[in-house]
């Protein structure tokens, strides 16, 4: 749970700041930087794929250390498996004596991937949401919840800072929550493995299979248990729990009222009490950056894997019927 409430200013202009990695949320944050008036510079290292694509944006691209040595906050957007790598060899030795360290994710600082040694203002700023919606929101003049951390020992000034640069990226919308780096990171591993990316995904599946193998056609099966899902997000996501209730049919809200708590009792509940212990001793994060030292363990397999099942196979066959602009037709199955 996030403590304490809001930031509600953001004090000092922001100098140049270098964005590592062009991901979804490293590209997001710089444009929306830049839409703010930031100079902002974007560190690639040689090769890499992003390069051209945040030149074709129009934005400085320059090599990490270069980058590093340039800005007066330096913001790491590289995935969790290599960012301390990439910190120690071309961050760390070329960083400014009073350059800030910011982070989008906590997961490298709460499991000890970077030391930022005291006195160096290191901040957390994580926008709750997806980089191309943080975009959206930015360019139509509002934004998204954002939460807000600053490092033990780092200058007092730095929370200023952090508010500054969320002002900037647009994660101050209905306010900047104060969290630290080890809570924002063990809460939205939970959240990802318990519900949004782990949970909800199996019990999809689940689903989908149970009526296919009761005879059910598999588009009646999809639409029911997948493309349904976002009418009751979206509900949630504006109107609360109670607020959907009241929205749907009374059928459907007895039925998830009386037979939701038999499909998570509470076996399931001591199963996610397991997996959040996992995260909170770094047995997760062990086992994650294990997984991607070994070629064969990787998240690309697990993908792959995935993409052989049922599910998967029913959505390739539906959704460039259902959303034909996000499927060239190239891409097809007719």
């Amino acid at each position: 749970m996030v403590e304490s409430a809001r930031v509600k200013g953001a004090g000092p202009t922001l100098g140049p700041v270098a964005i590592i990695g062009f991901g979804t949320m490293g590209r997001a944050q710089a444009l929306n930087l830049r839409r703010s008036g930031v100079e902002v510079m974007i560190g690639c290292r040689p090769g890499s794929a992003s390069v051209e694509r945040a030149r074709a944006m129009g934005l400085d691209v320059r090599p990490v250390a270069e980058a590093t040595s340039g800005a007066d906050v330096v913001m790491l957007m590289l995935p969790d498996q290599t960012m301390g790598q990439v910190f120690s060899q071309d961050i760390e030795p070329n960083l400014r004596p009073e350059s800030a360290v910011g982070f989008a994710h906590g997961f490298a600082v709460a499991f000890d991937q970077i030391q930022v040694p005291a006195g160096r203002p290191c901040f957390l700023v994580a926008p709750k949401s997806q980089g191309d919606m943080l975009v959206e929101a930015h360019q139509a003049g509002g934004g998204v919840p954002g939460l807000l951390a600053v490092k033990e020992g780092s200058p007092p000034e730095t929370w200023d800072l952090a508010a500054a640069y969320a002002l900037a990226v647009g994660c101050l919308e209905g306010g900047g929550f104060v969290t630290t780096f080890r809570k924002e990171c063990v809460s939205d591993q939970f959240g990802e493995q318990a519900v949004l990316c782990g949970g909800v995904i199996e019990l999809l599946k689940a689903t989908f299979e149970i009526m296919v193998e009761a005879g059910y056609g598999r588009e009646n099966a999809y639409f029911e248990c997948v493309h349904e899902l976002k009418l009751i997000t979206d509900l949630l996501h504006r109107y609360g729990v109670d607020g959907m209730r009241q929205r749907i049919s009374g059928t459907a809200a007895y039925g998830g009222l009386t037979r939701g708590p038999r499909v998570i009792d509470d076996g399931v509940r001591a199963r996610m009490r397991e997996i959040l212990a996992e995260i909170e001793n770094g047995e997760f994060a062990r086992e994650f950056l294990a997984a991607h030292a070994d070629p064969e363990r990787g998240i690309e397999n697990l993908i792959a894997e995935e993409a052989n099942g049922t599910l998967a196979e029913a959505g390739r066959t539906l959704l460039p019927r259902l959303h034909p602009r996000d499927h060239p037709k190239e891409e097809r199955s007719e």
